[in-house]
């Protein structure tokens, strides 16, 4: 079956937030102290955390692995039971119902960054970029392209 449009745009988006999740954990990784090159200023002060360790882990692996995995598996639409009997619920190949939880996660981790250090201007972005993932994601085009055989 040929890809809509639509599920590219969303593979393209998802892939955006990869790389944005990898800018911003990277550095962190390399440099846990400070942050490497981004300029946090007093943040550590304001976080729960000695050093950019967690965040940098959670930023490279939950908004950087974790979107190019969804990725892989919109494109590829790869069949593995091991994921579908955990997502058979959604009656939706795992990586579309994994793009939807991923959106939903994204939204706490900002809520969560917003009561934390309070809003700056990546956040902004990635926000626009979770708001447009959820939209495309939810298109018509798209679920039906992701549906399980049992719910086409």
């Amino acid at each position: 079956m040929k890809r809509p449009f639509t599920v590219w745009l969303l593979v393209l988006l998802l892939v955006s937030l990869a790389l944005g999740g990898f800018s911003g954990g990277i550095p962190m990784l390399a440099d846990p102290q400070s942050g490497g090159y981004l300029d946090f200023g007093d943040l550590l002060s304001q976080l729960p955390v000695s050093n950019f360790i967690l965040p940098g882990l959670f930023l490279s692996l939950f908004l950087g692995l974790f979107p190019l995995l969804l990725a892989y598996g919109l494109i590829a639409k790869p069949d593995w039971p091991w994921l579908d009997r955990y997502f058979k619920w959604s009656k939706h190949h795992w990586a579309w119902t994994g793009t939807v939880l991923q959106v939903i996660g994204l939204a706490l981790w900002l809520l969560v960054e917003w009561l934390l250090i309070g809003w700056w201007p990546i956040t902004t972005i990635t926000a626009i970029q979770g708001i447009l993932i959820l939209i495309v994601a939810i298109l018509p085009g798209v679920r039906k392209h992701f549906a399980t055989k049992e719910d086409k």
